[in-house]
């Protein structure tokens, strides 16, 4: 079952918040037939803030959520972009022991933990879709197998990430790429992360991102 993110927790306890004042509005309108009318006036009024109040609460979360993600993303991704180009040693131990399912929720955590929405998350295999916080799509593959991954895996996520209209790419090897997809991926909007890579994406998820985003 997918973890449920905290943005989520906050809606539903104001959704069941504004249930509770539109219950009670209900209720002092046809049931309290024993409270004057002064009272069920009163009830009704405060009914009627509270349910105004949570309703703007739950624009303030949308709208917080909103900036949360684009400062996150921008800070993540920079650090990552920076750490890359350095090519500075990862922190955190590597990803050889992971098997392919753990692989995706380990990127599912980072991917969303640096301010990406997931779109498609199943376990089952497939990419993983992410939106990023200007709204476009950014796909992920994984593949844990032990050996060197070559050029035709590489290529079916371009053609996945045409099909869907993707922007960028990332394929999560630890063992890995071939020179040849290597080579190929350097003039392309794919980003090939090898178990170096990998680690690199978390340390920077870990450092610059929110545990707030994380799912």
């Amino acid at each position: 079952m997918p973890k449920q993110g905290h943005r989520s927790t906050f809606d539903k306890i104001l959704l069941a918040i504004t249930a509770l004042f539109v219950l009670g509005g209900l209720t002092a309108l046809g049931s309290l037939k024993n409270v004057s009318e002064e009272n069920r006036a009163l009830l009704v009024i405060i009914s009627s803030l509270g349910i105004m109040g949570c309703l703007i609460g739950l624009i303030f979360i949308n709208a917080f959520w909103r900036w949360l993600r684009k400062q996150v993303w921008q800070t993540a991704m920079a650090a990552w972009d920076e750490s890359s180009q350095a090519r500075l040693a990862p922190k955190l131990a590597g990803t050889d022991s992971l098997v392919e399912g753990e692989l995706r929720r380990l990127a599912v955590q980072t991917y969303s933990r640096m301010g990406y929405r997931i779109a498609r998350r199943e376990d089952g295999g497939g990419y993983l879709h992410l939106i990023n916080p200007d709204g476009m799509i950014e796909l992920v593959a994984c593949d844990q197998q032990p050996h060197l991954i070559k050029l035709h895996h590489v290529y079916s996520l371009e053609l996945e990430m045409k099909r869907t209209k993707a922007v960028r790419g990332f394929f999560w090897a630890p063992a890995g790429f071939t020179v040849e997809a290597s080579d190929w991926a350097v003039h392309r909007p794919i980003v090939l992360a090898d178990q170096f890579g990998i680690v690199r994406f978390i340390d920077c998820a870990r450092a610059k991102g929110s545990r707030l985003l994380e799912c």
